[in-house]
């Protein structure tokens, strides 16, 4: 392989990954990893490990969530934002209750 086509194919290879990195999150989810579209493209970090996410987290990468939310994947819905939501409920309540 030349240099020429070898400097073609890192061009190329880089211009996917920008595209890719710049329009999706890789999700990993309990289950498995998911390719979320992004609401509106934007260059951030795009592996986002859910599985122990609080309800801080989800706040902390609102974009993250939207994302979730529009993509409509019920795996990713019902996963670690319901966990963490439920989670800081059974808090409150320990606290309330003193248990």
């Amino acid at each position: 392989m030349s240099r020429l086509s070898s400097f073609f194919l890192g061009v190329l290879c880089g211009a996917v990954g920008l595209m890719i990195t710049m329009n999706y999150y890789i999700v990993r989810s309990k289950d498995n990893f998911h390719l979320v579209p992004k609401v509106a493209a934007k260059l951030e970090i795009p592996y986002h490990d859910i599985r122990s996410f609080s309800l801080q987290d989800w706040q902390q990468h609102p974009s993250l969530a939207a994302a979730i939310v529009t993509s409509k994947n019920q795996a990713l819905q019902n996963g670690s934002g319901v966990d963490a939501v439920r989670g800081s409920i059974d808090d409150m309540l320990r606290q309330w209750t003193g248990k």
